[in-house]
């Protein structure tokens, strides 16, 4: 089966753990980087060693050894970005958020229409082994009538830690925040398990010129309401979790990737692997294999914008 050559156009906290990903996948090879920080662009070669560093997104998606670019950047680049690889002919795996504002999402949309080219956004979720098991079981019947759904984050701090490279767009409320970098995901796993949904009841804490510290809201889908309690409270524990109880029996999704059900709960598998195979079968011609589509993540910024506008 073919190999394809992918560029990677950010080399930030996601780039490093796709290009890390990628460097695991036998249908995958890094053909080059590129991140308008040389310094970042070049350090993050020495996990793929055999790439080579990119002038230009334009000269990484031209590339005749490049079939495909994943693009790892702040939100407001995406539209750009996406635009660019397109325009070069070549297939787009698109972080997410897909945008930052229902306006650049949907002439992103067209875009991706009109070129018919293969793209894909990264929510994890699409291909994550415990969320396809909770789809199953809410799809299944096997839980019954779904009877309430809550949704579950608490942050020590935003941005987290880890997060520290990214401090400057994402502690700001152009780009950042939680709402848009983490219950997007959550917005997006609601939606597959249960059809669009409204938001209402929404009450959302921030200070000027900040991002948010709290939101409450519930997402009213046609049979189903998720209730959502997500807040930045200090001295606590990162967490996050989505639970379902039916009529018959219940399951949540833990810690990103664990589902419990039945008295157990699975383990933790990254989903990386399971996404790369997925646009791996997109570049072969055939279905996504789940993959979130561009008229989700649009949706999902649609949701996502409508709570932040307040």
């Amino acid at each position: 089966m073919k190999r394809y050559g992918m560029g990677v156009a950010g080399a930030g906290i996601m780039g490093r753990r796709m290009l890390a990903a990628l460097q695991q996948h036998p249908r995958f090879r890094v053909a080059a980087v590129w991140d308008p920080d040389a310094e970042a662009a070049q350090a993050a070669l020495t996990l793929a060693p055999d790439a080579r560093l990119a002038g230009s997104l334009v000269d990484l998606a031209g590339a005749p050894d490049v079939d495909a670019v994943y693009i790892a950047s702040p939100p407001a680049f995406h539209l750009g970005g996406v635009q660019a690889v397109l325009a070069a002919g070549r297939a787009c795996l698109c972080e997410k958020p897909l945008t930052h504002g229902l306006a650049d999402a949907l002439v992103l949309r067209e875009a991706v229409v009109a070129s018919g080219l293969p793209f894909a956004v990264n929510f994890p979720f699409a291909r994550a082994e415990a969320a396809r098991a909770l789809l199953d079981l809410v799809q299944s019947g096997r839980l019954g009538e779904i009877e309430q759904v809550t949704l579950t984050l608490r942050f020590a701090t935003w941005p987290r830690a880890w997060q520290a490279g990214a401090q400057a767009w994402l502690a700001g409320p152009a780009e950042g925040g939680f709402t848009r970098e983490v219950l997007s995901h959550f917005v997006f796993l609601a939606n597959r398990l249960f059809g669009p949904g409204r938001v209402e009841g929404l009450q959302l804490v921030r200070a000027p010129g900040r991002t948010e510290t709290r939101l409450q809201a519930r997402l009213v889908h046609e049979r189903v309401t998720v209730r959502i309690d997500a807040a930045v409270e200090g001295e606590v524990v990162d967490h996050n979790r989505f639970d379902v109880v039916g009529s018959q029996d219940r399951a949540a999704l833990t810690s990103w990737y664990c589902l419990e059900h039945g008295g157990q709960t699975s383990a933790r598998i990254d989903p990386s692997a399971a996404t790369l195979s997925g646009f791996a079968a997109l570049l072969d011609g055939q279905p996504g294999q789940g993959l979130a589509t561009v008229d989700e993540a649009v949706a999902v910024v649609r949701t996502v914008e409508a709570m932040l506008a307040g």
